[in-house]
C-alpha cells in the first residue's frame, strides 16, 4: 500500500475503485415474464440528491499523507462536487431514467403509474412499505457520480456514472427484476479539461456527460432488464 501512497496517480486508483466496487449488486434479473405487468399499477421511487465526487490532483495527492489525509482529502472531494452540483443547477441522472421507463411500460404494458414515493433505505422490502397499494415499485438509484482525473494526464477528465434498476413487488418486497449499469470513459482527444467540464456554461460539459450515462443506462435496462 506504500507504494500507492507515494504516487497521487495511483491515489486516484484507490480512491475511485472503492467507489465502483461498492456492496450494491451488479447481478442482472431479466424481467422473466413481461405479461405480470400487464394491466398493473406502480409507483416510481426517489431519493434525496446522492454525494458527488470531484476528484482533483491536489485533492488526490492529500490522500497521500496516510489514512488521516485520505479521509480529509475525500471529504474535500465530496464537498467540493457537491458545490459544483449545488451551483450549477445539475440534476441527479436517476429521476430522468425512472420517469423515462415509467412512460416506456405504460405504453407497452399499460402500467398505471400512480407519482412517487420518497425512500431512505435500500432493502426491498422496505421500499415495498410506502407502494400505498400499488403492485410494482419502480427503483432506480445512482449508485455513484462524480468527476475524476485522467492518472495519464491531469488535465483532463472523465465523468463516471452508474445506476441500479430494481422492480419490486410491492406484496412480498421480492425483487422480480435487477439491472446495473456503469460507464467509465476512456481517454480521447475529446476529453474535456477542468474549465470546458466544470466553469463554462453552467457546467454544460458535466450535464452532456450525465446525459450520455443516462441514457445509455435506460438503454440498458430497457433492452436486457424490463424487455421494453
Amino acid at each position: 500500500m506504500s507504494h500507492i501512497l507515494r504516487n497521487p496517480r495511483l491515489v486516484l486508483v484507490s480512491l475511485i475503485l472503492p467507489l465502483l466496487a461498492s456492496c450494491v449488486s451488479r447481478t442482472e434479473i431479466p424481467l422473466s415474464d413481461p405479461s405480470i405487468l400487464r394491466g398493473k399499477s406502480a409507483v416510481r421511487t426517489e431519493r434525496d440528491v446522492p454525494d458527488f465526487s470531484a476528484v482533483t490532483a491536489g485533492k488526490a495527492t492529500g490522500a497521500a499523507f496516510g489514512v488521516i489525509g485520505g479521509a480529509i482529502a475525500g471529504a474535500a472531494m465530496v464537498s467540493s462536487g457537491n458545490e459544483i452540483v449545488r451551483e450549477n443547477g445539475v440534476e441527479d441522472p436517476a429521476n430522468w431514467i425512472s420517469q423515462e421507463l415509467a412512460s416506456s411500460m405504460a405504453r407497452k404494458y399499460g402500467v398505471r403509474f400512480n407519482g412517487s414515493r420518497k425512500v431512505t433505505g435500500e432493502k426491498p422490502e422496505d421500499i415495498a412499505k410506502v407502494c400505498s397499494g400499488a403492485d410494482y415499485a419502480l427503483d432506480v438509484r445512482t449508485i455513484n457520480w462524480s468527476l475524476a482525473y485522467f492518472p495519464v494526464n491531469w488535465a483532463t477528465y472523465r465523468v463516471i456514472y452508474s445506476a441500479q434498476l430494481r422492480l419490486i413487488d410491492c406484496k412480498t418486497g421480492e425483487v422480480v427484476a435487477q439491472g446495473f449499469y456503469a460507464r467509465t470513459p476512456e481517454k480521447t482527444d475529446d476529453s474535456p479539461g477542468w474549465d470546458e467540464l466544470v466553469e463554462n456554461n453552467k457546467a454544460a460539459r458535466l450535464k452532456k456527460e450525465l446525459k450520455i450515462g443516462a441514457q445509455e443506462a435506460l438503454h440498458h435496462f430497457k433492452t436486457n432488464t424490463l424487455k421494453l
